[in-house]
């Protein structure tokens, strides 16, 4: 009889209202914004959980989502099926490019005029965790003392599966793409049927499982690389991790974000820059001082 019913709510799909309701809790939980078009997919992603735990219905799993004690658990289930991970080492290299090249040799050479040898950057939405890693090999080879540094790359992602990918740094020879030989022989070790992360890269990457409107923030960065994750957010979300980010950078800390995401239109203190088809925002000094 159960499964006579779930059927019929797959094929019928869910109603508007439970729809709406789904879609309300998970943009107040994570942000992420899922318009009318996104109606399948939502409901192929709840249909599984449903089957998963034996639930009839759209709203009942609605229900449970919603129960702060019991629900939590499931919650993180439900956004972590939600979010698409798709990500490679050295994507959109013009900015990894335009990192290397301009804002890494302005960051060290101010980090060792004033002594601090510190450097801090936020990999936002790092997913499987490439992105970060790409940041530690071009910081490895930039930097030759490197191990004299305090070097911390925080890596947050709100979903617990792609963490765990990244936490693990194994990956599948497939999805290597992106790295040059030089990179692949220096920085990970064969292991079985793919590479893994060696310790010199890994040491500086501190993954953490968070949701970019949360409330809990750290400051101090240098960098903040948030890419193709704002695309997800409405307009109101958006400025809200935009503002975010500005309260994490440091004056002159520079923000690297995807090539179709901008700031047109937020109320925020940055200067755009481009180097070599490579595009990043950086926030104003209070002095005024302007990027030689």
């Amino acid at each position: 009889m159960q499964t006579r019913i779930m059927t019929s709510a797959c094929l019928t799909g869910a109603t508007t209202d439970e729809f709406r309701l789904l879609r309300g809790l998970v943009y107040e939980k994570s942000g992420l914004w899922l318009g009318e078009e996104k109606k399948p997919f939502v409901e192929h992603k709840a249909f599984r959980r449903m089957k998963a735990l034996g639930v009839p219905s759209f709203y009942g799993y609605y229900v449970i989502l919603n129960d702060e004690e019991k629900g939590g658990a499931e919650l993180l289930t439900f956004l972590d099926d939600l979010t698409i991970n798709e990500t490679s080492f050295f994507r959109n290299r013009p900015q990894f490019n335009f990192f290397a090249e301009v804002v890494l040799p302005e960051i060290i050479s101010r980090k060792r005029s004033d002594g601090s040898c510190r450097i801090n950057i936020w990999s936002a939405g790092c997913s499987t965790g490439q992105e970060p890693y790409t940041i530690s090999i071009i910081l490895n080879e930039a930097i030759p003392d490197l191990r004299s540094w305090r070097v911390n790359i925080l890596a947050s992602d709100l979903s617990l599966s792609a963490l765990k990918i990244a936490q693990a740094g194994f990956y599948p020879a497939e999805r290597m793409e992106g790295l040059e030989a030089k990179h692949v022989e220096s920085c990970f070790r064969r292991t079985g049927n793919g590479y893994t992360v060696c310790g010199d890269i890994r040491r500086p990457v501190r993954f953490i499982h968070q949701n970019l409107l949360s409330d809990i923030i750290e400051t101090g960065f240098d960098a903040v690389f948030c890419r193709n994750v704002l695309i997800y957010f409405d307009e109101r979300t958006r400025n809200k991790a935009i503002r975010r980010f500005e309260r994490a950078l440091v004056p002159g800390g520079w923000l690297f974000l995807g090539h179709s995401e901008t700031l047109h239109g937020i109320d925020a203190d940055f200067e755009f820059f481009h180097h070599n088809k490579g595009t990043a925002y950086r926030k104003r000094e209070s002095s005024g001082e302007a990027l030689g």
